[in-house]
């Protein structure tokens, strides 16, 4: 059951999404503090292995030192090119594509190619910056900010969810990464996955019907809010219930979705496990970046691995046909919202958008430079509940 039965008030107003002001707001108060899912520990599986991305505007170089993961900024401090170009790979040293600098796992210099060229030796100066990283099951966590909460106590009552045997890793086994770049501002992809109202329009050949509300449950506090449903017994849940069975896991028919604020979602199915982070890289665009995960269970003979390699195929599959279904409305979303009178509503259904909002608002300072439209609230009101790193 829903937790209001009245709508709510749409809490920001179309120029929380166009705003430059309210985006840099956002980067600052939400998104440097946060800790951001960014690879798993399979992709820094050896010594030497390392990735590269773009996180905020900041380039990140991720690497595996014997055993220990560590991230850098990918600037070298001599002249400052990236350290590297290359989105991944493996190499014995980490040293700087442009000059050969070489450095070590703490960021400080190693070998320099004719070091007597920069007598005296400014060291403070020349180690590369370095950012927190830690690991949630087989996910990679990076946080921009030199202090704050460790990322345990940032995923707080979603950690055992999300590390334990049927979280992110265990019996459930890395399948795919895929990005996307969107022309909306970041909350529009977020709140979409929040609610199950556009299911019907949005979805008609994946989900095609919103579950009833009798079977459809919400928790909700400041920090998360949860989703939980029963499938219908179609023909598709039949078989998954199968394949479960087959790989020694129990079934337990339901369908689960969390959001951590500010910007990542998680998502499971007896079968598969995702995990979707949405970044923003201006006010009106973004990048969506997902993590998916399907079974592989306890059994080990000829009938599991098949299934588990068929599963992860379909799983994928039907995964990414869901995303590019709800990619296709976004940039109306962002268009209609530069155009937009109105001040918004947020059904029912849609209720955990509004403590969405109220996080946003609660914890981004200068948003009060927009003032909230006027709007009668007397018919919904809401009382909110609720380090380096061996791979």
């Amino acid at each position: 059951m829903f937790t209001h039965q009245h709508h709510l008030r749409h809490l920001l107003r179309p120029e929380h999404y166009t705003s430059e002001s309210h985006y840099r707001a956002e980067l600052r108060h939400l998104f440097h503090p946060a800790w951001h899912p960014l690879a798993t520990v399979g992709d820094l599986a050896r010594p030497g292995d390392f990735l590269t991305l773009d996180l905020l505007d900041t380039p990140i170089l991720l690497r595996n030192f014997d055993g220990e993961l560590r991230a850098f900024l990918n600037v070298c401090p001599h002249r400052h090119s990236n350290l590297t170009t290359k989105l991944r790979g493996n190499t014995p040293r980490l040293k700087c594509q442009y000059h050969g600098w070489e450095f070590n796992k703490d960021g400080g210099t190693g070998k320099i190619p004719d070091a007597r060229a920069f007598r005296p030796w400014d060291r403070e100066n020349a180690c590369l910056r370095q950012f927190r990283v830690d690991t949630c099951g087989d996910l990679v966590f990076v946080n921009l900010s030199n202090n704050g909460v460790s990322l345990r106590e940032w995923i707080g009552p979603l950690w055992d969810v999300s590390s334990g045997e049927h979280g992110y890793g265990g019996v459930y086994r890395h399948a795919a990464t895929w990005e996307k770049e969107f022309p909306c501002n970041w909350k529009v992809v977020l709140e979409n996955s929040l609610e199950s109202y556009h299911i019907p329009q949005v979805h008609p050949k994946t989900f095609k019907d919103f579950p009833d509300e009798s079977l459809a449950w919400h928790e909700l506090t400041d920090r998360f809010t949860s989703f939980r449903t029963i499938p219908p017994r179609e023909f598709a849940t039949r078989v998954q219930d199968w394949i479960v069975r087959r790989l020694g896991e129990r079934v337990t028919d339901e369908y689960w979705h969390r959001v951590l604020h500010p910007h990542t979602t998680g998502s499971s199915l007896d079968s598969s496990r995702m995990l979707q982070c949405v970044f923003p890289t201006s006010p009106t665009t973004c990048r969506y970046r997902c993590l998916f995960f399907t079974l592989r269970g306890h059994r080990r003979n000829p009938l599991a691995w098949g299934l588990y390699r068929m599963l992860r195929t379909v799983a994928v599959m039907v995964a990414k046909k869901v995303f590019a279904e709800d990619a296709a409305i976004y940039q109306g979303v962002q268009h209609g919202m530069a155009a937009s009178p109105h001040a918004g509503v947020i059904g029912t259904r849609e209720e955990r958008i509004y403590l969405f909002q109220k996080y946003v608002l609660d914890n981004t300072v200068g948003a009060a430079e927009l003032p909230l439209v006027e709007q009668d609230e007397s018919r919904g009101h809401l009382t909110c509940g609720a380090r380096p790193v061996g791979p």
